[in-house]
């Protein structure tokens, strides 16, 4: 039962329920009831031994030792940056897959899913990393979907230039045919938010373990071109409504954020049953 705001109203406990009160709660409630110069009045004055300046100190000391193994670990405020830690593997695997730069899957495939996100975002990194080697299995590996990877940037916006530092080596990966390598080792091993986790020194740690020829993704990674690319692809996204990450858009609809993947399977399953094609019904045979 419930209050008109919804919060609960508790039954009244019936006398067979009631429990009988024990001697020593009798006690309790008798001294309770003497006047008050006949009870020991408590002191209220007396520091807690959590507040012990000997206990605190100790705390604090630990506290603060956590949160340095935490930064230095990669455990908090991000991954493990390369020149700062070793790179997380990603599991994900394409062998197998047709790719084609940032497009993974058959050219044929009934859907595309195109994945707008920024190196730097920390839901994109969520997708990256719980759900898109269960949409490779479940869908691109079959044939059944080809996702495209749209790398953009709406996290500097004039704070920093990290996201479109990465984008623009993802390019590059792209031109050496590791695209999908270099882009999944940095989310696998993203750190934070434009406070430099994501310099040259991180960006040639991924490269170097996505298996690129370093001297040619230099020389690739110089181009300026390649930033304004990305700036335009940001541009071009927001203009068609997308201005934040993830959103992926499956067959030209878009839907931001990560989706439950039980909820992306179900939907995925009822686009690919209405596009089949329908069965002829099959008549029994007539006696001739």
């Amino acid at each position: 039962m419930a209050r008109p705001d919804g919060s609960a109203i508790l039954p009244s406990m019936s006398r067979a329920t009631q429990r009988t009160a024990s001697r020593r709660e009798r006690r309790a409630l008798a001294r309770d009831a003497r006047p008050a110069r006949n009870r020991r009045i408590p002191r209220t004055d007396a520091r807690p031994i959590w507040r012990s300046p000997v206990i605190t100190t100790t705390v604090g000391a630990i506290a603060i030792g956590l949160v340095a193994v935490g930064f230095a670990t990669g455990t908090l405020g991000g991954g493990s940056p390369a020149g700062h830690g070793d790179l997380v593997v990603p599991p994900t695997a394409y062998v197998g897959l047709p790719v084609a730069g940032a497009i993974v899957g058959r050219a044929d495939a009934p859907v595309t899913i195109e994945v707008f996100s920024d190196f730097q975002c920390p839901a994109c990194k969520l997708f990256i990393t719980t759900e898109l080697p269960s949409l490779l299995a479940d869908y691109v590996r079959p044939g059944l979907v080809k996702i495209e990877s749209k790398d953009i940037d709406v996290i500097d916006r004039g704070a920093g230039t990290e996201s479109i530092e990465l984008a623009s080596a993802a390019a590059c990966a792209a031109d050496q045919g590791r695209y999908w390598p270099f882009h999944d080792l940095v989310f696998w091993n993203q750190g934070r938010e434009n406070h430099g986790d994501h310099d040259a020194a991180f960006i040639n740690g991924i490269a170097t373990a996505a298996g690129l020829d370093m001297t040619a993704f230099q020389a690739c990674d110089a181009r300026e071109d390649l930033r304004d690319a990305v700036r335009q692809a940001t541009s071009a996204a927001a203009a068609s409504g997308i201005a934040a990450t993830p959103t992926l858009r499956i067959n030209g609809l878009a839907a931001k954020g990560v989706p439950q993947y039980a909820d992306l399977k179900g939907y995925l399953d009822q686009l690919l049953a209405s596009m089949a094609p329908a069965q002829p019904v099959q008549t029994a045979p007539t006696a001739s």
